[in-house]
């Protein structure tokens, strides 16, 4: 069967575009792999138009705005997910803007529908006594003890991304003078963050203990399993709300909703209750726009607003005192991705 205009544009979008032009990370390719499988896969449920009959006619903003419907109510993604998935199909609508110019209108009524807006959810985060019981529930008399403190160290001390950290191979580690941690995130952009004393310490431990302060080992995943791969962030993700479950016999307000994102959530908030600046902070997480970054800053000042509210209600004076070959169809094109 003869491959459509459609199947050929998203083909070439993935493998020369994403992967070569832009050198995509994987997880976002696979972000993108994910949109264009859930939009095939609803034309041909709900509009009756099955793969091999997708063309570039059918791929107009009606067709987009149904297919978001669907999203938000059949498969009740949020509104961050709905508009990550808008993302690939406005990447994929850049592309088309330059290879099929005659349909620049089409195009452009796709790139004219704006992301949605979401409701701001308070930042989810642990206090600085909880981020310490949650360290101190690590058991460091086993070999994955010592690995697993010093990998949530490392998480939260260098404010990274759990992706990032997984990437990490020991030579992105520098512990000797003005020890550093270089990260590479977002886009492959990379960053160097600062590490502190403690972290230090505990990382030269676990690597001193696993063998990894040799020039053999510099190519090696700075955290492995019992194989010698580097983790996985569902595995991450497991030890952290594993971990959390025993921090909290004795803090029990430890949030139960404990994932290695609220991890990076804690990191940025204590270093603006620290006065550090949002400049500061911004690099230290990777952000691109200054604005999220801003997201801390304002919980910050909100929790400072509600704390002063308190004051206020036990006080009776005023408050100013005080991410084809030929013979293969395009769902498997996505799906081998």
């Amino acid at each position: 069967m003869k491959p459509t205009d459609f199947a050929i544009a998203l083909q070439r979008f993935f493998r020369e575009h994403l992967a070569h032009q832009r050198a995509s990370s994987i997880n976002t390719i696979r972000s993108y792999r994910d949109t264009f499988k859930l939009f095939l896969n609803y034309m041909s449920d709900y509009r009756s138009i099955s793969v091999h009959k997708m063309t570039l006619d059918k791929f107009t903003a009606e067709e987009i705005g149904g297919f978001r419907k669907y999203l938000a109510d059949v498969r009740k993604n949020t509104t961050s997910t709905r508009n990550q998935r808008m993302a690939a199909i406005h990447a994929f609508v850049g592309v088309l803007q330059i290879d099929h110019p005659d349909r620049i209108v089409q195009w452009q009524r796709i790139l004219s529908m704006p992301s949605q807006r979401r409701r701001n959810k308070p930042v989810n985060y642990l206090t600085q006594k909880e981020m310490a019981a949650l360290i101190a529930a690590i058991p460091t008399n086993t070999p994955k003890g010592v690995r697993d403190k010093a990998m949530f160290i490392l998480l939260y001390d260098s404010g990274a991304r759990v992706q990032e950290i997984i990437d990490m191979t020991v030579r992105d580690l520098r512990l000797v003078t003005l020890p550093q941690a270089t990260i590479t995130g977002k886009g492959r952009k990379t960053r160097v963050v600062p590490l502190m004393p403690t972290t230090v310490m505990i990382l030269n431990e676990y690597m001193r203990k696993f063998k990894l302060n040799r020039k053999e080992t510099e190519d090696s995943p700075l955290f492995m399993n019992r194989k010698g791969e580097k983790l996985t962030r569902f595995g991450v993700t497991y030890l952290l709300k594993e971990y959390g479950n025993r921090a909290r016999k004795s803090e029990k307000t430890i949030s139960n909703q404990l994932t290695p994102h609220v991890l990076r959530h804690s990191k940025a908030m204590h270093l603006l209750e620290q006065g550090v600046s949002e400049v500061v902070i911004q690099h230290i997480l990777g952000h691109v726009d200054l604005k999220t970054t801003g997201v801390y800053a304002k919980a910050n000042a909100e929790i400072t607003r509600a704390a002063l509210e308190k004051v206020e209600k036990g006080k009776k004076q005023p408050v100013e005192e005080f991410f084809w070959q030929k013979d293969e169809d395009l769902l498997s094109m996505l799906e081998n991705i």
